[in-house]
């Protein structure tokens, strides 16, 4: 007779995958990708070695797995602030620098794993996270060739990739500072999105939506539909 896994079991399971990928991130995120081993993450999760390879093939897999994840998150971050910021591109790009700087700040685990621990590991996962930052500047590309007609003559493709290249490498500089010594998560998103913006020819203070106005609309429109 044949095996048929039932709905039930297979909640179960999918249950078990995502506390091994959760243990896994937090793990990759505090200790560093080198220093996490396979044995931590199964005793973390009071899961077993046989559990573990039969969702994850090794270390590298599970990895992948969490960077995809992560970019999944941020993507549906990124797509909600854009929504609430209306339907004008250049506030829809300020709210999604922004969003997406917030969103690491409040993730520090995931912000370690997206931006400094997936640089320069296997070919594999070099593919995995020039994948997402590939899908982040694609969606910049398209923004800035929506509005090239009201722009200085510009390549949307190369200024998409410094868009996208400066908004990582700040954030990078912000994770390796000392806590004590970093500005605040506002601040930072705050002069990234001004800087990007100018480059593009916007004048400073033209689009004043930020993130948090447009999280807290959303939020609010929210409330409004449940009451």
């Amino acid at each position: 007779m044949a095996y048929r896994t039932t709905p039930k079991m297979a909640k179960r399971k999918e249950a078990h995958r995502a506390k091994l990928l959760h243990i896994a991130i937090r793990l990759f995120g505090k200790q560093g990708y080198h220093a996490t081993t396979v044995p931590r993450i199964v005793r973390e999760s009071g899961s077993s070695t046989g559990a573990f390879y039969f969702y994850f093939r090794n270390k590298d897999d599970i990895f992948a797995c969490s960077l995809r994840a992560i970019g999944e998150q941020i993507a549906g971050a990124l797509n909600k602030a854009m929504a609430s910021a209306g339907g004008d591109a250049i506030s829809q790009m300020k709210v999604a620098v922004e969003t997406f700087i917030l969103y690491l700040a409040e993730h520090p685990d995931e912000a370690r794993i997206l931006i400094v621990e997936s640089s320069g590991l296997s070919p594999k996962l070099a593919k995995v996270r020039r994948s997402i930052i590939a899908s982040h500047c694609r969606s910049v590309e398209q923004a800035l060739t929506s509005i090239s007609g009201s722009l200085p003559r510009l390549d949307p493709k190369v200024v998409a990739s410094c868009w996208v290249g400066a908004v990582h490498e700040s954030v990078y500089q912000w994770l390796e500072s000392p806590e004590n010594k970093r500005i605040s998560a506002e601040t930072l998103a705050r002069e990234i999105s001004g800087f990007n913006l100018r480059g593009i020819g916007e004048q400073k203070g033209s689009h004043e939506k930020t993130a948090r106005h447009a999280l807290a609309s959303d939020n609010k429109g929210s409330k409004g539909r449940r009451a």
